[in-house]
């Protein structure tokens, strides 16, 4: 298994997904959960993010996804529980949606 570090490595979508995580809320805990770099709010989890062959994955919780569909699914395809990101995303759309998911979470879940 790949330590937390490792997934930051010639990585620079993942390296923006962290800096925009702490930059929001600097207290996130970062670990390995199922496998996959994740951030917390003591148990709770705000974010999942891992890369994939083709694309990026973000696994924010079911329910920001349901409740933002109409508009996600308009810029990605997403399952119950998966945004797939593509690599050529623009740095300042990733880091919008990736502090859609912890505002959202932070507000709902904490």
């Amino acid at each position: 298994m790949m330590e937390f570090e490792e997934f930051f490595i010639n990585n620079q979508l993942m390296k923006l997904i962290r800096e925009t995580v702490l930059s929001i809320f600097p207290e996130a805990q970062e670990r390995i959960s199922y496998g996959m770099p994740a951030w917390f709010n003591g148990k709770t989890v705000l974010i999942y993010a891992q890369p994939q062959k083709h694309h990026l994955g973000i696994y924010p919780r079911p329910n920001f996804i349901e409740n933002h569909l109409e508009v996600l699914k308009q810029q990605y395809e997403c399952s119950k529980g998966t945004i797939k990101v593509p690599y050529g995303i623009e740095h300042g759309e990733l880091r919008k949606l990736v502090s859609d998911v912890i505002n959202w979470n932070l507000t709902h879940f904490t």
